[in-house]
């Protein structure tokens, strides 16, 4: 492979991030809803981009369930299950927890306040109803901790799953009191400060496990809006009653 070669590769896969999360974005925004049908050609008109990094990240996103990919019939956003996301969460509960516990060693003053900051930027959010914010925060501060660990393999485990949660966490909890679950976030910022690894492991495996919980319990009655053609099934839902 020559140098020019690999500078083009190198740079079709940057392209293709940039794609896949400008999705991702959309999806979590409902600007892309359930079942709507995300058109390649369309995409890279309006990106200016060749189709290429628009199919490599559609294809990224296909790989971790946000869409499906159906031939000749392009892409779709999909609706999984109610039982995949907390399947997924289930998963997340481990990884965790596994992080948080490799983390306290090697946690800094730094993170220490990111970490608190990503807490109150949450709760800010969900104060404001905005919530992509409350997941992006969320998300951030859990990320935080996977790279605390310095271990690659649940960086790249999470990296897989984030997207997925980050999606449908946000999309698909009508009229749901989180403000708890977010609240659970400051248990395992002091579990790290104290540097306690137990007790981070078990906050961060009980904090996922509640909100697997939450999916298997909401989740259900907003796929069967979608199902039934709901015209404006509620998005972005976390509302506090």
């Amino acid at each position: 492979m020559t140098g020019s070669q690999s500078s083009s590769q190198f740079g079709g896969e940057l392209l293709s991030a940039t794609v896949r999360r400008l999705v991702l974005d959309r999806i979590v925004q409902g600007h892309y809803r359930p079942g709507e049908r995300i058109v390649e050609f369309t995409l890279a008109k309006e990106l200016g981009v060749s189709q290429s990094p628009v199919r490599e990240g559609l294809r990224e996103l296909a790989a971790v369930g946000i869409v499906t990919i159906h031939p000749r019939r392009g892409a779709r956003v999909r609706m999984p299950s109610g039982k995949e996301l907390a399947d997924v969460s289930l998963v997340r509960s481990e990884i965790d927890a596994l992080a948080a516990r490799l983390a306290v060693d090697l946690v800094t003053d730094d993170v220490v306040a990111e970490l608190q900051s990503l807490i109150e930027e949450m709760l800010t959010r969900l104060e404001e109803q905005d919530f992509p914010g409350v997941t992006e925060a969320d998300v951030r501060f859990h990320e935080l901790i996977v790279q605390t660990s310095t271990n690659h393999a649940l960086e790249r485990t999470f990296d897989q799953l984030a997207p997925f949660a980050r999606t449908f966490i946000t999309l698909t909890l009508p009229d749901v009191d989180v403000r708890g679950i977010v609240l659970e976030h400051r248990l395992i910022l002091d579990a790290l400060r104290d540097r306690d690894g137990e007790r981070a492991a078990d906050a961060a495996r009980s904090h996922q496990c509640h909100v697997s919980e939450l999916l298997q319990l909401h989740f259900p009655r907003v796929a069967e809006g979608f199902a039934a053609g709901d015209a404006d099934p509620p998005l972005g839902a976390l509302h506090q009653p």
